[in-house]
């Protein structure tokens, strides 16, 4: 075979390649024009790729090679990625840098396929295809036969897209990702291709192949003994916790059972659960009500909100509801009408019962804090989307219900579930406005039972903690809910990992829950991130 017909062969397998891999990708090309630019890796267009890709690995790995991402980034020489050794292209859709890769020399006849890029808004398209076909090709026109790459082991679906592509790996695909390490990955290329057309590349640089030695050594994770000489003290600690909880018999764990289901328990339980409620919603609404009055325009509304934020927030719970309940002796009656004219009064011990008392305190406190939690999280919003919601001509008060509030809800419901564990811990003190709830039943019955202190003090510990979790859990459904516009794939709730593990101990598999991470990239080896 002629130089010529090797060099036809080798051009006919790169476009025959390259037709396939447009084939097979045809939907990447629906939304704009794609096109190939080739660029030396230190020209500013790449940088943004570059940065990703550092960002990417840092994410995925952290120290788990023992060096940062800006090592394996620049290993190599720039030289290594430009005619006639290597290429680095670049792939736009409309002008904008959508995805990448690069190959440089691995032997005589091999090639090996770094930085592999998608941009995150652009993956799940087959780009990544589109530029593996593009380098495959070109590494045909030039003579060669074989590409090599690798991936890590924390990006299993590098393994799937280059298995799909055609790549045969060169490791025992029956061990887990943890135990290969580095995997490694091969196909055949240019099978036309002779010696001569082979002999006007130049020889690989000798730096290539410590470059090679370098990646492939074992890969040995960072060790943390720190770490652990920090677990095993605490682990010492909480089993001699342990230990005094069920061997002290001052804890009294008869009693305990004896009171932790009791009817007055239970009743005092009902009333915190009741003030504690009512209030929340009360305390949800005014605060956004007053955070509009401090967002608005008009001084008289932004100024009466400051001051009742600056008043409830300086002056003590405890106070709040002591005055609410002797505001008897202060306005005996209380009455509407017109001011200086007839009224209608009634005695203010007919209007305010005692639970009304606890709930108009604990929420005109509440108020403040929520107003505040509120105007943060409406502030967070970007400003462009108001900007957008007032270009379509939305009413202000659609604007607010129906674009920012929806937006806002990612920030204000963190901040405000706190302020719910707050309030619920807050409702003991309705026992100084006589109001039986948990706290107090405890209280009375303490005082009835003196020598079951303990119990009864251990009794409503675990129902205050049965309580804070409960609402943990709601605020992680909440946030789960409100966070569906903001992140490409929801993260597995407690069930889901629960299922994910079973379905792990059944199978012996390496099983585990899907992630963000997963569905919105797939990572190259340590050279590059695939979609």
């Amino acid at each position: 075979m002629t130089t010529a017909d090797a060099t036809a062969g080798a051009r006919a397998h790169a476009d025959a390649t390259a037709t396939a891999g447009a084939r097979a990708h045809a939907d990447a090309t629906a939304p704009g024009a794609l096109v190939f630019r080739t660029v030396r890796p230190d020209d500013p267009a790449a940088a943004p790729m570059l940065a990703d890709l550092e960002r990417e690995y840092d994410a995925r790995y952290g120290d788990h090679f023992g060096e940062p991402a800006s090592t394996e980034i620049n290993r190599y020489p720039i030289e290594h990625f430009v005619a006639p050794l290597g290429t680095f292209v670049l792939l736009y859709e409309d002008e904008r840098l959508v995805s990448g890769g690069a190959f440089m020399p691995h032997d005589d006849d091999t090639v090996e396929l770094k930085r592999i890029w998608t941009a995150t808004d652009a993956r799940g398209r087959g780009l990544a295809g589109l530029v593996v076909a593009e380098l495959e090709a070109e590494a045909a026109r030039r003579g060669f036969r074989r590409v090599y790459l690798t991936t890590g082991p924390r990006q299993p679906e590098a393994v799937r897209v280059y298995t799909r592509l055609g790549y045969t790996p060169l490791y025992d695909v029956t061990k887990s990702a943890e135990e290969v390490g580095i995997h490694p990955f091969e196909k055949p290329i240019g099978t036309g291709v002779t010696e001569p057309s082979r002999a006007s590349r130049p020889p690989v640089p000798a730096i290539d192949a410590a470059g090679r030695a370098a990646l492939d050594r074992p890969v040995v994770p960072l060790r943390h003994p720190l770490r652990w000489i920090a677990a095993a003290v605490v682990v010492v600690l909480l089993l001699n916790l342990v230990q005094t909880l069920f061997t002290n018999p001052s804890w009294e764990w008869p009693g305990v059972a004896k009171w932790l289901f009791s009817p007055a328990i239970l009743t005092g339980l009902q009333l915190t659960l009741l003030a504690t409620g009512l209030s929340a919603v009360i305390s949800f609404a005014g605060g956004i009500v007053v955070a509009i009055a401090r967002l608005s325009r008009n001084p008289v509304l932004s100024g009466l909100a400051w001051g009742y934020v600056w008043l409830f927030r300086s002056v003590p719970l405890i106070l709040v509801l002591v005055f609410l309940y002797n505001l008897g002796s202060l306005y005996p009656t209380i009455g509407i009408g017109v001011p200086f004219g007839p009224q209608v009064a009634v005695p203010t011990t007919n209007v305010l019962s005692d639970l009304a008392i606890g709930v108009i305190g604990l929420s005109l406190s509440e108020i403040a804090y929520a107003s505040e939690i509120v105007r943060a999280g409406v502030l967070a919003v970007d400003h462009g989307q108001l900007e957008a919601a007032q270009a379509l001509g939305l009413p202000r008060h659609r604007q607010f219900l129906r674009i920012v509030l929806p937006q806002a809800m990612r920030s204000i419901v963190p901040a405000f579930v706190n302020q719910v564990v707050g309030l619920l811990k807050a409702s003991s003190l309705l026992f100084y406005v006589s109001l039986l709830d948990l706290f107090g039943v405890v209280q009375n019955l303490s005082s009835t039972y003196p020598t079951d202190i303990i119990p009864l003090l251990v009794v409503a510990t675990i129902w205050y903690l049965v309580l804070t979790s409960a609402v943990s859990v709601v605020q992680y459904y909440i946030e789960r809910w409100t966070a569906r516009g903001s992140v490409r794939t929801l993260p597995p709730t407690p069930f889901q990992r629960l299922r994910a593990v079973l379905r792990h101990d059944r199978t012996g598999g390496s099983t585990r829950p899907a992630s963000s991470a997963d569905a919105g990239s797939v990572a190259g080896s340590p050279g590059g991130v695939i979609s």
